[in-house]
């Protein structure tokens, strides 16, 4: 801010530099430092009651060099002039050593709605009181901004706390509200390790294992016997790679009607086929016999029981005759 802004916020508002000091510079027993309430000189009053401003009194202090910015309230106007006693905790925030200037101006914040924490170690987390906790020790805090620091103490422990996020604004009044409060993970939290996966089951040893057959007796529940599977057909050339020979049928034939089968007749064996194609069976005739010697005597060269029954086997004989001649 130049000077010339700084001669025009004056007629408008309240502005102004101190020089800061801590509070323990005061010896006074009744105030705080661990909260951001501040001590302001008596012209601080006299000029804020000129410009009508309202209480609760909020003021905003910036650092010059770096615009670094936080919010508190006044809690007395007996420092001395020119002086502005801040805790401890708020001059770490700004940046600023005993004596450095700062600009302090009147502001206006609206209600907390919001506000997201994180604590700074795990031992927060064993606190089972987490909300009258921080209900006791807000009373110190009467605004927050994002980005700070604040402590909260319960007997000897004290508990450092981050603002991470403050809503509606950055910045915000705490006090006659109720504030929804969540808290992230604390700094020096550690996410514990995850439990190693167990070992999946060997899928090649599973691929060729091979299924024990079942050798028990089959049952059924209902006390049934059991309808076994008739056997798989073997594929014909698969026995010793000869086909298999047609079973012939041995049973009786009968009709569904009820009426007597035909029988085919039966088939001709390959003698009698043949026979039958040259006709009727031939007679037996016997070629290049010697003459016996009974029929020598008559010089033809046959027997008296052949001539004298020659007519008889002419006419007993029926079948074809065959000549020699031809």
């Amino acid at each position: 801010m130049d000077f010339q802004e700084y001669l025009n916020l004056q007629h408008r508002t309240f502005v102004q530099y101190y020089r800061c000091l801590s509070m323990s510079l005061l010896n006074k027993e009744n105030v705080d430092e661990d909260g951001n309430w501040v001590i302001m000189p008596p012209s601080a009053l006299d000029r804020l009651s000129r410009l009508n401003v309202d209480c609760p009194m909020l003021f905003q202090i910036q650092n010059p060099s770096t615009e670094r910015v936080t919010h508190c309230g006044v809690h007395e106007f007996v420092a001395e002039e020119g002086f502005i006693h801040m805790p401890t905790r708020l001059m770490a925030h700004l940046g600023v050593q005993e004596n450095e200037l700062v600009l302090v101006r009147n502001t206006l914040l609206p209600t907390a709605t919001f506000v997201k924490l994180q604590p700074h170690t795990t031992d927060f987390l064993d606190v089972s009181h987490h909300k009258e906790l921080l209900e006791y020790n807000f009373r110190k805090f009467i605004c927050l901004t994002a980005g700070e620091t604040i402590v909260v103490t319960e007997g000897e422990r004290r508990y450092y706390l981050d603002v991470l996020e403050a809503r509606p604004a950055d910045a915000v009044r705490t006090i006659d509200t109720d504030c929804a409060v969540d808290f992230a993970p604390p700094l020096d939290y550690v996410e514990p390790e995850p439990a190693p996966a167990p070992a999946p089951a060997a899928v090649a040893s599973q691929a060729n294992a091979k299924l024990s057959r079942f050798t028990g007796v089959a049952a059924r529940m209902d006390g049934k016997p059991v309808e076994q599977a008739p056997p798989a057909p073997v594929p014909v050339g698969r026995q010793g790679d000869q086909p298999r020979k047609p079973a012939q049928f041995t049973g009786v034939a009968a009709r569904m009607d009820g009426k007597p089968v035909k029988r085919p007749p039966p088939a001709p064996s390959p003698a009698a086929a043949s026979a039958g194609a040259l006709g009727a069976p031939k007679s037996k005739v016997r070629f290049g016999d010697p003459p016996s010697a009974a029929g020598r005597g008559n010089g033809n060269g046959v027997s008296k029981a052949e001539a004298a029954g020659g007519k008889e086997q002419e006419k007993r004989f029926v079948g074809t005759q065959y000549s020699l001649k031809d």
